[in-house]
């Protein structure tokens, strides 16, 4: 397993190298890919056959105002587009797959799931709207605590099975990222969001790859644990 340094966008190329050379032991990867870069860097690495891209759902943007703190004030990759965005004078960014992306995406017969996030979507309204704190929110922080990255590739792979494109009960590779790249890998056991807790069938976190570590801590390598 590899510990990066610190989490965001730096860590990208060495997932896609991680990807790489594990893509031939799976049959579906999953990427997390907000404006497609990374699902284009994937698919255009190791082919487009097996790849997935599952983009954020129609309306989410990101916030430029609210960004004086958490990884957009911490991560100095994610600080420059924060500000360049400021610079340019933008409140809002839309989270969504550029055009250019998508067409290559096409080009490349990548799949593009668009669609409610898992333990995100009617919680967060809740959580925003109700001042409600759901179960499932404890439970994306929870997974969150792994890294960001952690409760995205879950969710990914959660909605590419609920979209018809990868078959319940198969090891998956799923990468994903902090709000911009990728810095996490995981293999996990697909499963249709309704059958997530279920006992015999329910998706399962397989085996860690890739995580980010905390900033400032140097990368190591832990195979000597496994």
């Amino acid at each position: 397993m590899r510990v990066f340094a610190q989490p965001g966008p730096a860590n990208t190329e060495a997932v896609v190298d991680l990807v790489a050379a594990a893509a031939p032991r799976f049959d579906a990867i999953v990427v997390a890919s907000i404006t497609g870069d990374c699902a284009v860097k994937v698919a255009t690495r190791i082919g487009g056959e097996k790849v997935v891209c599952v983009t954020c759902p129609q309306g989410m943007n990101w916030e430029v105002d609210h960004m004086q703190t958490g990884p957009f004030a911490e991560i100095p990759e994610l600080r420059e587009i924060r500000d360049a965005w400021v610079e340019a004078g933008l409140k809002q960014v839309p989270m969504q797959l550029t055009p250019d992306n998508r067409a290559i995406l096409k080009r490349l017969r990548v799949p593009v799931v668009q669609g409610t996030i898992p333990l995100f979507g009617p919680s967060f309204s809740m959580r925003l709207h109700l001042n409600r704190v759901t179960s499932l929110d404890v439970m994306a922080k929870t997974l969150e605590l792994i890294s960001t990255g952690t409760l995205v590739c879950l969710e990914c792979v959660l909605m590419a099975v609920d979209a018809g494109l990868v078959p319940e009960g198969k090891q998956v590779l799923a990468v994903a990222g902090t709000e911009r790249g990728l810095d996490t890998a995981w293999v996990i056991r697909s499963s249709a969001s309704a059958n997530l807790f279920h006992p015999a069938k329910g998706s399962r976190f397989v085996e860690l790859l890739a995580k980010p570590g905390l900033p400032l801590v140097p990368d190591i390598d832990i195979d000597y644990l496994r």
